[in-house]
């Protein structure tokens, strides 16, 4: 003789339980993501864009190379820097950009106490 059982229907509980975990997993997906998004942007200014496109190092002084794309109406100013092995500046020059252009092309010597290992161009604002 055979016998047979059938299966129990899972209970509510774990069904809800499951609801559950997917809201939270769903909460925690959108909330990193914001969190991403503003870290993207932090300290930068909308609609400015400064970017090293090379820099070249000597003993005692660093060559950089850069862009800045910006609203054609804004005058912007920006820190260029060349920085040692520890990322401690040796030198600093500020750089303007005029308003009537929406991008420009520059290039800067800073004159260092000892060999630098790079430079860079950051903290863009309008003026």
């Amino acid at each position: 003789m055979t016998t047979s059982v059938s299966k129990a229907a899972a209970p509510a509980e774990s069904r809800r339980s499951r609801l559950g975990l997917v809201v939270i997993g769903i909460v925690a997906a959108v909330a990193a993501g914001g969190f991403g998004i503003i870290t993207v942007y932090a300290g930068q200014t909308p609609g400015i864009v400064a970017q090293t496109v090379a820099y070249r190092v000597a003993d005692t002084s660093v060559t950089i190379n850069y862009t800045v794309a910006k609203g054609k109406g804004d005058e912007v100013r920006c820190t260029i820097d060349a920085y040692d092995k520890n990322f401690t500046v040796l030198s600093e020059q500020e750089v303007s950009v005029p308003a009537g252009k929406s991008s420009v092309e520059g290039t800067a010597t800073l004159r260092t106490s000892e060999r630098a290992n790079g430079a860079r161009i950051h903290d863009c604002r309008r003026l």
